[in-house]
């Protein structure tokens, strides 16, 4: 017997949208491993909507070039449909702009997938289109059954359904998949509600942050956007979700102009609060989600520095000068550790420079702080003089 609430127990057919041979093919091979073996496929978005018209479909799957039309102008007209307009949509691309992918957003698709992508990804975007398909189907036949209630005269079973949802056990799930419908019929005002009522009955709900997060791009607020990344990131690293949730945020996070990294952003929060082993944590979070990232690298050096690991920090700094040899904040680190600049000092390789991971550390809850770079450098520099005055007599000792 199927699974409940996987793609397959929600879908029986899907309808490919693309003008390519090719990508429908593997499109079809993708929802076969899925279990739906019902799909249709059509060139154009005229003869999509006519096929959906006269035939119906439970989920389609559409490129965003087609033969007489783009993805958006297809799910446009989709949306305006009465009949058609809770069809969920996956819009598919090989070259998606961040300015794509955000107007689609705001259309009420259920994901935006470059091509080629794997089978894993395609999965996710398929078990989010059932989380939503379920919720509406829940919801629908709730307020059916009210209706019914209502026009019989029991109105306190008529308000039991109308409340069934939000007071069933799976609250918070139930919550989450709202918003999602709601995202999806373009009531961004209603997803927002939804999330916050989802985080209401559980803060680590790591989907529902992710889901704010999209809402606000949506509305196109960059602020709340970040806003609530960080928060996600922090439930996240909390919930040592990480592993499992790498591919959503490396998703929002490519849709930022700037390629904000919550992790980094959380972490120079915990260095600026003193708490450094948790910053370490944050920081190896953030360089998995952006390898290359020089920033993550300095500050995890400080975060080493306070936590009286110089080893570690003069491997980190080491690694983030590699990547960018002019990072000033690096520079000045490099110059305290080794009391010359680097390129005085012996060159560095990236392979020497790499930071051993370490086990996980729990991650405490968060305060915005305002970010105040030059009195970091300022501590560092202080704090390294105190270690210094506090080893150089033992060193000396030593030697004698």
């Amino acid at each position: 017997m199927t699974a409940p609430h996987t793609p397959a127990a929600e879908f029986s057919s899907a309808l490919i949208v693309t003008s390519s041979e090719g990508h429908a093919k593997i499109d079809r091979e993708f929802l076969k491993n899925a279990r739906i073996m019902d799909t249709t496929h059509v060139a154009s978005g005229t003869e999509a909507l006519a096929e959906l018209r006269r035939e119906g479909a439970d989920l389609v799957i559409c490129d965003m070039r087609l033969d007489d039309m783009d993805g958006q102008t297809f799910v446009a007209a989709l949306r305006a449909d009465p009949a058609l307009s809770g069809t969920p949509v996956i819009l598919t691309s090989v070259r998606g702009t961040r300015d794509e992918v955000t107007a689609a957003f705001k259309l009420g698709v259920v994901g935006y997938c470059l091509r080629p992508y794997s089978q894993a990804t395609f999965q996710r975007h398929l078990t989010l289109a059932a989380h939503m398909a379920r919720f509406a189907a829940l919801e629908k036949a709730a307020l059916a059954r009210a209706a019914k209630q209502e026009a019989g005269g029991d109105t306190a079973g008529a308000v039991r359904n109308y409340a069934a949802i939000a007071t069933a056990p799976d609250a918070a799930p139930r919550l989450f998949e709202e918003g999602l419908a709601a995202l999806a019929a373009r009531n961004v005002d209603g997803a927002i509600l939804a999330f916050h009522k989802a985080l209401a009955i559980n803060d680590l709900y790591v989907e529902a942050h992710m889901g704010l997060a999209r809402a606000w791009l949506s509305k196109g607020s960059t602020f709340k956007f970040r806003h609530f990344m960080k928060q996600a990131a922090s439930a996240c690293a909390r919930a040592r979700r990480f592993t499992e949730m790498r591919d959503q945020f490396a998703e929002l996070v490519s849709l930022d102009e700037a390629g904000f990294n919550p992790f980094l952003a959380l972490g120079n929060e915990h260095v600026r609060e003193r708490h450094y082993t948790a910053a370490v944590a944050l920081y190896r979070i953030a360089l998995e989600l952006t390898p290359n990232n020089a920033d993550a690298y300095v500050g995890l050096s400080k975060a080493y520095h306070f936590l009286r690991r110089p080893d570690l920090a003069r491997n980190a700094v080491g690694k983030g000068l590699a990547l960018n040899e002019r990072h000033h904040e690096a520079r000045d680190i490099y110059r305290l550790m080794y009391g010359a600049v680097p390129a005085e000092a012996p060159a560095m390789t990236p392979d020497a420079a790499t930071v051993p991971a370490g086990p996980d550390e729990e991650v405490e809850s968060l305060v915005d702080v305002p970010d105040y770079p030059w009195l970091l450098r300022g501590v560092l520099y202080l704090a390294g003089l105190a270690t210094e005055a506090l080893t150089k007599p033992r060193r000396q000792a030593q030697a004698a």
